[in-house]
């Protein structure tokens, strides 16, 4: 009986296995910055493209930070609304669920 069992669990690993050995090839992204204009980028894919494009450029400092924002604003301006509601949220001390209330009224207001 136990060696049936441990043939049972050889053959169940043994396939296993194979499956995950032959699964399809996962399909080819497209490079974030040729994506086609009606797909949106998430956020933290459009940051870093800006950020890749303000260092490809050689800014620091304020000027990076500047040309980062700038960019974020031109591609997604909900993005760029949110990001200032946040800001207004937290000079006023806001912080956890207060804050994402906060930003998600002022983006209403802004709309």
């Amino acid at each position: 009986m136990n060696r049936l069992a441990l043939a049972i669990l050889t053959l169940a690993l043994a396939v296993a296995v194979a499956n995950a050995q032959t699964s399809a090839p996962a399909p080819e992204a497209a490079p974030a910055h040729e994506a086609s204009p009606a797909a949106k980028q998430t956020g933290k894919e459009l940051r870093a493209q800006c950020r890749a494009d303000a260092k490809a450029q050689g800014l620091r400092g304020t000027t990076r930070r500047a040309a980062i924002e700038d960019c974020v604003a031109k591609s997604r301006p909900d993005l760029a609304e949110a990001q200032k509601c946040r800001q207004e949220g937290r000079a006023k001390g806001l912080a956890g669920p207060a804050l994402k209330a906060f930003v998600k009224q002022c983006r209403v207001a802004a709309q």
